[in-house]
Protein backbone atom coordinates (compact mmCIF):
# COMPACT_ATOMS: atom_id res chain seq x y z
CA UNK A 1 0.00 0.00 0.00
CA UNK A 2 1.75 3.25 -1.00
CA UNK A 3 1.81 5.79 1.61
CA UNK A 4 -0.63 8.54 0.79
CA UNK A 5 0.37 12.37 0.50
CA UNK A 6 -0.04 14.78 3.51
CA UNK A 7 -3.47 16.13 3.45
CA UNK A 8 -3.65 19.89 3.82
CA UNK A 9 -7.67 19.29 4.36
CA UNK A 10 -9.73 20.10 7.49
CA UNK A 11 -8.48 19.00 10.86
CA UNK A 12 -10.64 15.91 12.47
CA UNK A 13 -9.86 14.68 15.93
CA UNK A 14 -11.24 11.46 17.24
CA UNK A 15 -11.34 10.96 20.94
CA UNK A 16 -11.43 6.91 21.04
CA UNK A 17 -10.21 3.93 18.84
CA UNK A 18 -12.61 1.68 19.33
CA UNK A 19 -15.46 0.43 16.34
CA UNK A 20 -16.81 3.63 16.19
CA UNK A 21 -13.11 5.88 16.27
CA UNK A 22 -11.27 3.73 13.77
CA UNK A 23 -14.19 3.02 11.46
CA UNK A 24 -14.46 7.00 10.79
CA UNK A 25 -10.68 7.81 10.72
CA UNK A 26 -10.07 5.33 7.43
CA UNK A 27 -13.92 6.46 6.00
CA UNK A 28 -12.94 10.05 6.58
CA UNK A 29 -9.20 10.08 5.01
CA UNK A 30 -11.16 7.76 2.24
CA UNK A 31 -14.00 10.23 1.56
CA UNK A 32 -12.93 13.57 3.05
CA UNK A 33 -10.44 16.18 2.67
CA UNK A 34 -9.49 15.21 6.72
CA UNK A 35 -6.39 15.62 8.34
CA UNK A 36 -6.93 12.79 10.93
CA UNK A 37 -5.89 12.08 14.13
CA UNK A 38 -7.04 9.86 16.30
CA UNK A 39 -6.34 10.04 20.46
CA UNK A 40 -6.83 6.86 22.54
CA UNK A 41 -6.22 5.99 26.13
CA UNK A 42 -6.13 2.27 25.20
CA UNK A 43 -2.89 0.86 24.44
CA UNK A 44 -3.81 -0.85 21.13
CA UNK A 45 -6.25 0.15 18.26
CA UNK A 46 -7.75 -1.78 15.47
CA UNK A 47 -8.91 -4.93 17.04
CA UNK A 48 -11.95 -7.41 18.12
CA UNK A 49 -12.97 -7.28 21.08
CA UNK A 50 -15.54 -9.54 20.47
CA UNK A 51 -12.66 -12.51 19.68
CA UNK A 52 -11.09 -12.13 22.93
CA UNK A 53 -12.93 -15.06 24.90
CA UNK A 54 -12.30 -17.48 21.83
CA UNK A 55 -8.31 -17.13 22.77
CA UNK A 56 -8.60 -18.21 25.73
CA UNK A 57 -10.84 -21.59 24.35
CA UNK A 58 -7.80 -21.71 22.24
CA UNK A 59 -10.31 -21.34 18.83
CA UNK A 60 -8.37 -18.61 17.91
CA UNK A 61 -4.57 -19.15 18.59
CA UNK A 62 -3.07 -15.85 19.70
CA UNK A 63 -4.03 -12.23 20.49
CA UNK A 64 -2.48 -11.35 17.04
CA UNK A 65 -5.23 -12.43 15.27
CA UNK A 66 -7.36 -10.03 16.65
CA UNK A 67 -5.61 -7.16 15.10
CA UNK A 68 -7.70 -6.15 12.26
CA UNK A 69 -5.44 -3.03 10.83
CA UNK A 70 -1.90 -2.67 12.47
CA UNK A 71 -0.08 0.39 12.85
CA UNK A 72 1.77 0.25 9.70
CA UNK A 73 -1.41 0.28 7.64
CA UNK A 74 -3.16 3.93 9.37
CA UNK A 75 0.62 5.27 8.95
CA UNK A 76 0.43 4.59 5.53
CA UNK A 77 -2.48 6.23 5.10
CA UNK A 78 -1.47 9.61 6.71
CA UNK A 79 -3.63 9.03 9.48
CA UNK A 80 -1.88 10.13 13.24
CA UNK A 81 -2.88 7.74 16.15
CA UNK A 82 -1.70 8.44 19.47
CA UNK A 83 -2.30 5.36 21.96
CA UNK A 84 -2.00 5.75 25.54
CA UNK A 85 -3.29 8.86 25.65
CA UNK A 86 -6.01 10.64 27.46
CA UNK A 87 -7.26 13.63 26.68
CA UNK A 88 -7.91 16.09 29.52
CA UNK A 89 -10.63 18.58 28.37
CA UNK A 90 -12.31 20.33 25.19
CA UNK A 91 -13.09 23.22 24.71
CA UNK A 92 -15.81 23.75 22.17
CA UNK A 93 -15.42 28.12 22.04
CA UNK A 94 -11.96 27.86 20.54
CA UNK A 95 -12.54 24.06 19.33
CA UNK A 96 -9.38 22.82 20.92
CA UNK A 97 -8.73 19.87 22.90
CA UNK A 98 -5.63 19.58 25.48
CA UNK A 99 -3.52 16.85 26.41
CA UNK A 100 -1.40 17.76 29.61
CA UNK A 101 0.02 21.08 28.40
CA UNK A 102 -0.77 20.63 24.82
CA UNK A 103 -3.26 22.11 22.68
CA UNK A 104 -4.53 20.71 19.49
CA UNK A 105 -6.62 22.34 17.38
CA UNK A 106 -9.87 20.76 15.13
CA UNK A 107 -12.44 21.92 12.62
CA UNK A 108 -14.28 18.41 13.16
CA UNK A 109 -14.38 16.42 16.88
CA UNK A 110 -15.79 12.52 16.83
CA UNK A 111 -16.10 11.57 20.84
CA UNK A 112 -16.12 7.27 20.45
CA UNK A 113 -15.02 6.86 24.42
CA UNK A 114 -16.89 3.97 24.66
CA UNK A 115 -18.28 2.58 28.19
CA UNK A 116 -16.24 1.49 30.91
CA UNK A 117 -16.47 -1.92 33.19
CA UNK A 118 -19.60 -1.74 36.24
CA UNK A 119 -17.87 -2.98 39.46
CA UNK A 120 -20.72 -3.19 42.13
CA UNK A 121 -20.16 -1.51 44.66
CA UNK A 122 -19.75 -3.91 47.62
CA UNK A 123 -16.55 -5.27 46.20
CA UNK A 124 -14.58 -2.51 44.57
CA UNK A 125 -11.90 -2.80 47.27
CA UNK A 126 -11.53 -6.56 46.26
CA UNK A 127 -10.47 -5.32 43.15
CA UNK A 128 -7.06 -4.16 44.05
CA UNK A 129 -6.04 -8.17 44.80
CA UNK A 130 -3.93 -9.57 42.42
CA UNK A 131 -5.76 -11.47 39.40
CA UNK A 132 -9.38 -9.82 39.38
CA UNK A 133 -10.14 -8.52 36.25
CA UNK A 134 -12.55 -7.03 34.02
CA UNK A 135 -12.60 -7.59 30.24
CA UNK A 136 -12.83 -4.28 27.90
CA UNK A 137 -9.14 -4.13 26.03
CA UNK A 138 -6.47 -6.54 24.35
CA UNK A 139 -4.29 -5.74 27.04
CA UNK A 140 -6.97 -6.91 30.07
CA UNK A 141 -7.35 -10.27 27.80
CA UNK A 142 -4.02 -10.74 27.70
CA UNK A 143 -3.10 -10.72 31.02
CA UNK A 144 -6.57 -12.95 31.83
CA UNK A 145 -4.89 -15.25 29.44
CA UNK A 146 -0.94 -15.35 31.37
CA UNK A 147 -3.31 -15.84 35.17
CA UNK A 148 -5.21 -18.34 33.41
CA UNK A 149 -2.09 -20.28 32.74
CA UNK A 150 -1.68 -21.26 36.51
CA UNK A 151 -6.12 -21.28 37.23
CA UNK A 152 -7.62 -24.04 39.28
CA UNK A 153 -10.45 -22.03 39.87
CA UNK A 154 -12.51 -19.13 38.14
CA UNK A 155 -15.30 -17.35 39.59
CA UNK A 156 -17.35 -15.21 37.30
CA UNK A 157 -19.38 -12.37 38.23
CA UNK A 158 -22.05 -11.33 35.86
CA UNK A 159 -23.52 -13.67 33.47
CA UNK A 160 -23.86 -11.54 30.38
CA UNK A 161 -22.77 -12.51 26.71
CA UNK A 162 -19.10 -12.48 27.45
CA UNK A 163 -19.45 -14.00 31.34
CA UNK A 164 -20.84 -17.12 29.23
CA UNK A 165 -18.70 -16.94 26.66
CA UNK A 166 -15.72 -17.14 29.01
CA UNK A 167 -16.99 -19.46 31.80
CA UNK A 168 -17.57 -22.04 28.81
CA UNK A 169 -13.91 -21.35 27.59
CA UNK A 170 -12.45 -22.12 30.49
CA UNK A 171 -14.45 -25.15 31.60
CA UNK A 172 -13.24 -26.39 28.54
CA UNK A 173 -9.85 -25.88 29.57
CA UNK A 174 -10.50 -28.52 32.73
CA UNK A 175 -10.38 -25.07 35.29
CA UNK A 176 -13.20 -25.20 37.49
CA UNK A 177 -15.86 -22.26 36.75
CA UNK A 178 -18.11 -20.71 38.91
CA UNK A 179 -20.58 -18.53 36.91
CA UNK A 180 -22.57 -16.14 39.09
CA UNK A 181 -25.67 -14.11 38.40
CA UNK A 182 -27.48 -12.06 41.02
CA UNK A 183 -30.61 -12.65 39.24
CA UNK A 184 -33.09 -15.45 38.39
CA UNK A 185 -31.48 -16.32 35.36
CA UNK A 186 -28.56 -15.64 32.92
CA UNK A 187 -28.56 -13.41 29.78
CA UNK A 188 -31.38 -11.33 30.98
CA UNK A 189 -30.86 -8.40 28.95
CA UNK A 190 -31.20 -10.94 25.81
CA UNK A 191 -33.27 -13.80 26.80
CA UNK A 192 -36.51 -14.53 28.81
CA UNK A 193 -35.79 -16.76 31.71
CA UNK A 194 -37.40 -19.95 29.61
CA UNK A 195 -35.33 -19.42 26.78
CA UNK A 196 -32.24 -19.11 29.00
CA UNK A 197 -33.11 -22.42 31.02
CA UNK A 198 -31.75 -24.06 27.48
CA UNK A 199 -28.59 -22.50 28.32
CA UNK A 200 -28.10 -22.76 31.71
CA UNK A 201 -28.13 -26.17 30.61
CA UNK A 202 -25.68 -26.76 28.47
CA UNK A 203 -23.58 -24.91 30.45
CA UNK A 204 -23.81 -27.08 33.59
CA UNK A 205 -23.55 -30.17 30.96
CA UNK A 206 -20.17 -28.29 30.04
CA UNK A 207 -19.24 -28.51 33.64
CA UNK A 208 -20.18 -24.91 34.16
CA UNK A 209 -21.35 -24.32 37.60
CA UNK A 210 -24.04 -21.59 37.10
CA UNK A 211 -25.01 -20.03 40.31
CA UNK A 212 -28.23 -17.90 40.00
CA UNK A 213 -29.63 -15.38 42.33
CA UNK A 214 -26.07 -15.50 43.90
CA UNK A 215 -24.73 -11.68 44.94
CA UNK A 216 -21.13 -11.43 45.55
CA UNK A 217 -20.13 -10.37 49.14
CA UNK A 218 -16.57 -9.74 49.29
CA UNK A 219 -13.62 -10.83 47.48
CA UNK A 220 -11.08 -12.81 49.65
CA UNK A 221 -7.32 -12.69 49.75
CA UNK A 222 -4.18 -11.02 51.57
CA UNK A 223 -2.31 -9.63 47.71
CA UNK A 224 -3.73 -12.20 45.48
CA UNK A 225 -7.81 -13.21 45.18
CA UNK A 226 -8.26 -16.68 46.80
CA UNK A 227 -11.68 -16.91 47.20
CA UNK A 228 -15.28 -15.35 46.76
CA UNK A 229 -18.23 -14.82 49.30
CA UNK A 230 -21.67 -14.96 47.40
CA UNK A 231 -24.81 -15.84 49.61
CA UNK A 232 -22.30 -17.00 52.76
CA UNK A 233 -20.97 -19.80 50.72
CA UNK A 234 -17.06 -19.48 49.53
CA UNK A 235 -15.94 -20.04 46.62
CA UNK A 236 -12.57 -20.98 45.60
CA UNK A 237 -10.71 -18.78 43.04
CA UNK A 238 -7.60 -18.13 41.30
CA UNK A 239 -8.78 -15.72 38.75
CA UNK A 240 -11.74 -13.91 38.81
CA UNK A 241 -13.42 -11.79 36.26
CA UNK A 242 -16.13 -9.42 36.96
CA UNK A 243 -18.56 -8.94 34.32
CA UNK A 244 -21.76 -7.23 35.43
CA UNK A 245 -22.40 -4.99 32.83
CA UNK A 246 -20.67 -1.19 31.59
CA UNK A 247 -21.30 2.33 31.72
CA UNK A 248 -21.45 4.66 29.06
CA UNK A 249 -17.86 6.90 29.20
CA UNK A 250 -19.33 10.42 29.23
CA UNK A 251 -17.29 12.05 32.03
CA UNK A 252 -15.18 14.10 29.30
CA UNK A 253 -17.98 15.47 27.59
CA UNK A 254 -20.12 15.98 30.41
CA UNK A 255 -17.19 18.20 31.89
CA UNK A 256 -17.25 20.04 27.83
CA UNK A 257 -21.17 20.85 28.67
CA UNK A 258 -22.36 18.48 25.98
CA UNK A 259 -25.56 17.16 27.85
CA UNK A 260 -26.15 13.82 28.43
CA UNK A 261 -29.41 11.66 28.14
CA UNK A 262 -31.64 9.62 30.91
CA UNK A 263 -29.95 6.44 30.15
CA UNK A 264 -26.13 7.57 30.78
CA UNK A 265 -25.40 8.43 27.01
CA UNK A 266 -24.20 11.50 25.22
CA UNK A 267 -27.20 13.37 24.03
CA UNK A 268 -27.18 14.15 19.97
CA UNK A 269 -29.35 14.61 17.36
CA UNK A 270 -30.35 12.12 14.88
CA UNK A 271 -27.21 13.37 12.46
CA UNK A 272 -25.30 12.39 15.62
CA UNK A 273 -24.14 15.52 16.28
CA UNK A 274 -23.54 16.49 19.90
CA UNK A 275 -26.21 18.68 21.95
CA UNK A 276 -24.97 21.17 24.88
CA UNK A 277 -27.99 23.14 26.84
CA UNK A 278 -30.14 21.89 24.29
CA UNK A 279 -28.28 23.20 21.35
CA UNK A 280 -27.11 21.19 18.54
CA UNK A 281 -23.25 21.36 17.89
CA UNK A 282 -22.67 20.57 14.40
CA UNK A 283 -18.97 20.29 14.23
CA UNK A 284 -18.87 17.59 17.25
CA UNK A 285 -20.18 14.29 16.78
CA UNK A 286 -20.41 11.02 19.19
CA UNK A 287 -21.22 7.44 18.58
CA UNK A 288 -20.47 3.61 20.27
CA UNK A 289 -21.17 3.16 23.48
CA UNK A 290 -20.93 6.31 24.76
CA UNK A 291 -23.87 7.31 22.77
CA UNK A 292 -27.86 7.43 23.70
CA UNK A 293 -30.07 6.45 20.78
CA UNK A 294 -33.57 5.14 20.46
CA UNK A 295 -35.18 1.54 20.79
CA UNK A 296 -37.31 1.02 17.78
CA UNK A 297 -39.95 -0.93 19.21
CA UNK A 298 -40.59 1.23 22.12
CA UNK A 299 -39.09 4.63 20.70
CA UNK A 300 -37.19 4.69 24.05
CA UNK A 301 -33.90 5.78 25.03
CA UNK A 302 -31.40 3.05 24.86
CA UNK A 303 -27.79 2.39 24.78
CA UNK A 304 -26.26 -0.42 22.83
CA UNK A 305 -23.17 -2.49 23.26
CA UNK A 306 -22.65 -3.90 19.62
CA UNK A 307 -20.02 -3.72 17.53
CA UNK A 308 -22.47 -3.83 14.64
CA UNK A 309 -24.75 -0.74 15.45
CA UNK A 310 -21.15 1.09 16.48
CA UNK A 311 -19.78 0.59 12.78
CA UNK A 312 -23.34 1.30 11.67
CA UNK A 313 -22.87 4.71 13.93
CA UNK A 314 -19.77 5.26 12.52
CA UNK A 315 -20.93 4.76 8.75
CA UNK A 316 -23.27 7.64 9.85
CA UNK A 317 -20.85 10.06 10.86
CA UNK A 318 -18.88 9.43 7.90
CA UNK A 319 -21.38 10.13 5.34
CA UNK A 320 -22.49 13.80 7.75
CA UNK A 321 -18.82 14.70 7.57
CA UNK A 322 -18.82 14.44 4.11
CA UNK A 323 -21.95 16.05 4.07
CA UNK A 324 -24.55 13.79 2.87
CA UNK A 325 -27.06 14.61 5.59
CA UNK A 326 -27.81 11.17 6.52
CA UNK A 327 -30.08 9.96 9.80
CA UNK A 328 -29.21 7.54 12.45
CA UNK A 329 -32.49 5.79 13.03
CA UNK A 330 -33.77 4.04 16.06
CA UNK A 331 -32.43 0.34 16.40
CA UNK A 332 -34.24 -3.44 16.86
CA UNK A 333 -30.58 -4.41 18.01
CA UNK A 334 -29.64 -7.50 16.72
CA UNK A 335 -27.73 -9.84 19.10
CA UNK A 336 -25.96 -13.27 18.46
CA UNK A 337 -23.21 -15.10 20.77
CA UNK A 338 -21.69 -18.48 20.33
CA UNK A 339 -20.95 -19.83 23.59
CA UNK A 340 -19.76 -23.63 23.21
CA UNK A 341 -21.88 -25.18 20.67
CA UNK A 342 -24.72 -23.04 21.28
CA UNK A 343 -25.53 -19.86 18.97
CA UNK A 344 -27.81 -17.31 20.89
CA UNK A 345 -29.26 -14.67 19.38
CA UNK A 346 -32.17 -11.71 20.24
CA UNK A 347 -33.78 -9.00 18.50
CA UNK A 348 -36.39 -6.24 19.85
CA UNK A 349 -37.59 -6.76 23.05
CA UNK A 350 -37.84 -9.13 25.63
CA UNK A 351 -40.93 -9.71 27.67
CA UNK A 352 -39.00 -8.42 30.76
CA UNK A 353 -38.38 -5.31 29.05
CA UNK A 354 -41.39 -4.48 27.86
CA UNK A 355 -43.83 -5.65 30.82
CA UNK A 356 -41.83 -2.76 32.58
CA UNK A 357 -43.24 -0.39 30.60
CA UNK A 358 -46.95 -1.64 30.81
CA UNK A 359 -46.60 -2.79 26.87
CA UNK A 360 -48.57 -6.03 26.64
CA UNK A 361 -47.20 -8.86 23.83
CA UNK A 362 -47.84 -12.13 22.99
CA UNK A 363 -45.79 -15.22 22.85
CA UNK A 364 -45.72 -18.04 20.50
CA UNK A 365 -42.72 -21.11 21.37
CA UNK A 366 -41.33 -23.94 19.32
CA UNK A 367 -38.79 -26.41 19.91
CA UNK A 368 -37.65 -28.22 16.15
CA UNK A 369 -34.49 -29.91 14.74
CA UNK A 370 -31.87 -27.70 12.78
CA UNK A 371 -32.14 -30.34 10.25
CA UNK A 372 -34.19 -33.70 9.21
CA UNK A 373 -33.52 -35.88 11.96
CA UNK A 374 -32.63 -39.49 9.65
CA UNK A 375 -29.72 -36.87 8.33
CA UNK A 376 -26.33 -36.83 10.64
CA UNK A 377 -25.76 -33.78 12.70
CA UNK A 378 -29.43 -32.69 13.64
CA UNK A 379 -29.39 -30.39 16.84
CA UNK A 380 -31.97 -28.81 18.67
CA UNK A 381 -33.31 -25.18 17.78
CA UNK A 382 -35.70 -23.27 20.35
CA UNK A 383 -37.57 -20.42 19.31
CA UNK A 384 -39.78 -17.87 20.93
CA UNK A 385 -41.47 -14.80 18.94
CA UNK A 386 -43.19 -11.80 20.64
CA UNK A 387 -46.07 -9.67 19.36
CA UNK A 388 -47.87 -6.24 19.99
CA UNK A 389 -50.78 -5.10 18.14
CA UNK A 390 -50.19 -7.84 15.92
CA UNK A 391 -47.21 -6.79 15.03
CA UNK A 392 -43.48 -8.52 15.51
CA UNK A 393 -41.53 -7.14 18.30
CA UNK A 394 -39.26 -9.80 19.65
CA UNK A 395 -37.83 -12.95 19.03
CA UNK A 396 -35.47 -15.04 20.61
CA UNK A 397 -33.20 -18.24 19.57
CA UNK A 398 -31.28 -20.47 20.53
CA UNK A 399 -29.54 -23.63 18.51
CA UNK A 400 -26.57 -25.32 17.27
CA UNK A 401 -26.64 -23.46 13.82
CA UNK A 402 -28.80 -20.96 11.75
CA UNK A 403 -29.37 -18.51 14.70
CA UNK A 404 -27.87 -15.80 12.92
CA UNK A 405 -29.72 -15.77 9.69
CA UNK A 406 -32.84 -16.12 11.05
CA UNK A 407 -32.57 -13.45 13.61
CA UNK A 408 -31.41 -11.36 10.73
CA UNK A 409 -34.26 -11.73 8.67
CA UNK A 410 -36.57 -11.28 11.56
CA UNK A 411 -34.63 -7.80 12.44
CA UNK A 412 -36.02 -6.90 9.29
CA UNK A 413 -39.18 -7.95 9.95
CA UNK A 414 -39.48 -6.12 12.93
CA UNK A 415 -38.21 -2.83 11.31
CA UNK A 416 -40.81 -3.50 8.54
CA UNK A 417 -43.87 -4.18 11.11
CA UNK A 418 -45.13 -7.04 9.56
CA UNK A 419 -47.92 -8.73 11.30
CA UNK A 420 -48.63 -12.41 12.51
CA UNK A 421 -50.62 -12.60 9.58
CA UNK A 422 -47.68 -11.58 7.61
CA UNK A 423 -45.59 -14.48 9.01
CA UNK A 424 -48.14 -16.86 8.70
CA UNK A 425 -47.96 -16.56 4.72
CA UNK A 426 -44.29 -16.85 5.46
CA UNK A 427 -42.17 -19.20 2.58
CA UNK A 428 -39.36 -21.41 3.38
CA UNK A 429 -36.80 -23.60 1.85
CA UNK A 430 -36.11 -26.92 2.11
CA UNK A 431 -33.43 -29.45 1.85
CA UNK A 432 -32.86 -32.39 4.60
CA UNK A 433 -29.40 -31.70 4.91
CA UNK A 434 -30.08 -28.36 6.21
CA UNK A 435 -33.67 -27.78 7.75
CA UNK A 436 -36.81 -29.43 7.75
CA UNK A 437 -40.27 -29.19 5.83
CA UNK A 438 -41.57 -26.84 7.98
CA UNK A 439 -39.10 -24.48 9.56
CA UNK A 440 -39.63 -24.07 13.53
CA UNK A 441 -40.43 -20.25 13.38
CA UNK A 442 -43.78 -21.35 12.11
CA UNK A 443 -44.87 -23.23 14.56
CA UNK A 444 -43.55 -20.55 16.84
CA UNK A 445 -45.61 -18.09 14.59
CA UNK A 446 -48.55 -20.39 15.22
CA UNK A 447 -48.29 -20.71 18.89
CA UNK A 448 -48.61 -17.11 19.56
CA UNK A 449 -51.29 -16.82 16.21
CA UNK A 450 -53.54 -19.01 18.73
CA UNK A 451 -53.62 -16.84 21.46
CA UNK A 452 -54.39 -13.82 19.84
CA UNK A 453 -57.62 -12.53 21.15
CA UNK A 454 -60.74 -13.49 19.62
CA UNK A 455 -62.36 -9.66 18.46
CA UNK A 456 -58.50 -9.33 16.51
CA UNK A 457 -58.66 -12.17 14.71
CA UNK A 458 -58.87 -11.53 11.00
Amino acid sequence: MAKREKRQGKKLLIIGGGAVGMAVSTGATRHGNYEVTVISSDKHASYSQCGIPYVFSGEIPNFEQLIVRDLEFFQEMGIKLRLGTQVDSIDLTSNTIRIGDEKLAFDKLVIATGSKASIPRNIETGTLLKNVFTLRTLSDGMHIAEALKDAKNVVIIGAGSIGCEVAIATARRGIRTSLLSRSNTILSSSLDSDMAETVISYLEREGVEVLTEHTPESLNGEEKITSVTANGREIPADVVLISVGVTPNTSLAAETGIDIGTVGGILTNDKLQVLADGNVIENVFAGGECTQINNFVTGKPMLSQLASTARRMAGAIIDNLADKDIKFNPVVNPWVAVVGDLQIGSVGVTTKEVEKQGIRVISGISTGSTHADYFPGAGKIFIKVLFHNRCLVGAQIVSTTGTKERIDGLSLAIKRKQTIDELLEMETCYSPVVSTLQDPLLFAVKGAHKKMPRKDAR
